[in-house]
């Protein structure tokens, strides 16, 4: 049996920092220009990445410190490494997803997928 799977590759850049980033990254001549910040916890498991984060406002351009809720709602991401689909650790993931469908709204994340109408 063939299985399709649409998956969605991205560069990972992994660094260890500390509790002052902010600093850190404008000592490297990053700006900080945005509107919204996650926050939240990542657990890792063997192979398994799971972040749960709240998407925040940032009231003024720079200013971290006073982020308010844009939802009440938090956001589970689950991410893993594979070389290729037929990855049999594939089945671990979905294993995660099943268990958590009673208690999280499950969607499927398509970059090609635009809401603007």
């Amino acid at each position: 049996a063939v299985v399709s799977t649409q998956s969605t590759g991205r560069t990972v850049v992994r660094a260890q920092v500390g509790a002052n980033i902010q600093t850190f990254l404008l000592d490297l001549g990053f700006k900080l220009d945005y509107e919204v910040v996650m926050k939240g916890k990542r657990y890792k498991t063997k192979q398994i990445e799971t972040t749960i984060y709240k998407v925040q406002k940032v009231p003024k351009q720079g200013d971290v410190s006073s982020t308010t809720d844009i939802s009440s709602q938090s956001l589970v991401e689950m991410t893993m490494q594979v070389h290729n689909l037929t990855d049999p650790s594939i089945s671990e993931l979905l294993s995660l997803a099943e268990t958590l469908k009673p208690i999280v709204k499950l969607e499927k994340y398509d970059p090609n997928r635009t809401t603007a109408k």
